[in-house]
């Protein structure tokens, strides 16, 4: 009889040194632990602008084939249209161009951007497809390109994202948890 009682004991002292790494309790703390720290670094992330866009597919630009010319803006255009929510009419303003190509005339209809008639405006069209056109600012272009080749490069100030910081304190939550679960 006191062998098993020597031996219940030594059992018994055996199981409450098993390790941190036995238990169900230390490792899910150790878990909870590595994902509170990966949590705050998102979250980190996050606050200052971090941003990701999983609506594009790729992220190369292609290349511009599109020539520069000049559009004539001709006559303005009203239409209007009973307003989706219900009070009254709508009225959209859109003004026709007229540019040529190659001794062909194309006319187009843009809209409104305070346009007057008989101003000149710059256009680009592509070559193989002249009625495939955008409207572009012209001095902005050439001023973006003058900063580009002297290197000032002008940084917008990024917004804070308050969804970070909630995000970290969600993993010190889970971190006190993982912690409590260690001690425990």
């Amino acid at each position: 009889m006191e062998l098993l009682n020597v031996l219940a004991e030594e059992s018994s002292k055996a199981e409450g040194s098993k390790g941190l790494f036995s238990g169900f309790q230390g490792i899910a703390g150790i878990v909870l632990c590595l994902v509170a720290v990966g949590m705050v670094y998102v979250g980190i992330k996050i606050y200052n602008g971090f941003k990701i866009d999983f609506g594009t597919k790729a992220n190369v630009p292609q290349e511009d084939t599109h020539i520069p010319t000049t559009a004539k803006i001709q006559n303005k255009v009203r239409t209007t249209m009973p307003d989706f929510n219900g009070q009254g009419e709508r009225e959209i303003i859109e003004w026709t161009m007229v540019y040529e190509v190659d001794g062909e005339k194309y006319k187009q209809t843009i809209p409104d951007n305070n346009y007057t008639k008989g101003q000149i405006i710059d256009i680009k069209y592509e070559p193989s497809d002249p009625n495939d056109f955008y409207v572009y600012d012209k001095q902005a272009e050439e001023a973006a390109a003058l900063a580009e080749q002297s290197g000032e490069q002008e940084d917008e100030p990024v917004e804070k994202n308050k969804l970070g910081l909630g995000m970290v304190a969600l993993a010190c939550l889970i971190c006190a948890v993982g912690v409590a679960l260690l001690l425990s």
